[in-house]
């Protein structure tokens, strides 16, 4: 049963005494919302691979000084979504083939170990099976609108949702890490695909797996799970898939 203190989000209850100490509520930096907005920029194709970005126009273009503008160019060339170009100024990086790859091979990772703890004997998957099912629903509810940073942006909760539910709060962190990388393929990938309904299906088959496969079958679920839809091998229903090689998200 949870206590009172986790009933509120980690806050006093109402008329409890806080401590001194207790955590202090927060909004947003105006350098992380700048940084967000530039993620977003680059997901939804307004700032293309190569195109320069300066303190100067993001501080005109949002409306905010010079500081956090420079703050936000910082934290996304140190995670390599912002990168060095001829001249001076950063430039978007290149989400070519090669860093969907690169990017494939860490999500497999960190993605391989929660599934192998969630999946292993004895572990409760009730919590995280309800909090999936109510995230499908939405995504298929969303379907119709062709909002791909909406799809995109539940997709990714899918994803954490598993991730955090582990346990493994390292490989949380880790993840997170790759968050924002993760929203750019993941929302381009939205904004591509013809078959939006196939891809629902796709993370229906992850949730049933996390229900009812195999701990042997997990590399296989996920090679199926990140290739993308032109150049995943058709089936039968009630087939298999054969043996797939990564190449996408």
């Amino acid at each position: 049963m949870a206590t009172e203190k986790q009933q509120n989000h980690g806050l006093p209850a109402p008329g409890a005494r806080a401590s001194a100490l207790s955590a202090i509520p927060r909004s947003k930096t105006t350098a992380d919302e700048v940084e967000e907005r530039i993620v977003l920029a680059i997901a939804m194709g307004e700032k293309s691979p190569g195109e320069r970005i300066t303190e100067a126009e993001l501080a005109t273009m949002l409306n905010v000084s010079r500081m956090p503008a420079r703050e936000a160019i910082q934290k996304l060339h140190l995670r390599g979504i912002l990168v060095e170009g001829d001249q001076r100024g950063m430039r978007v990086a290149d989400y070519s083939a090669e860093r969907v790859a690169e990017l494939f091979e860490l999500r497999h990772a960190i993605e391989r170990v929660v599934l192998r703890r969630i999946m292993s004997e004895g572990f409760d998957r009730g919590p995280l099976l309800e909090e999936l099912e109510e995230i499908i629903a939405r995504m298929r509810s969303l379907v119709g609108s062709g909002d791909p940073l909406a799809l995109g942006s539940i997709d990714m909760e899918l994803h954490r949702a598993i991730v955090r539910h582990s346990g493994n709060q390292l490989a949380a962190k880790i993840w997170e890490g790759l968050a924002q990388h993760t929203i750019i393929v993941f929302l381009r990938d939205w904004a591509s695909v013809a078959d939006r309904t196939g891809e629902v299906e796709l993370h229906e088959r992850l949730v049933d797996f996390v229900r009812n496969g195999s701990i042997d079958d997990i590399d296989q679920k996920l090679y199926e799970h990140y290739t993308p839809a032109d150049a995943r091998p058709k089936r039968d229903k009630a087939g298999p898939l054969p043996d797939v090689a990564p190449n996408g998200t």
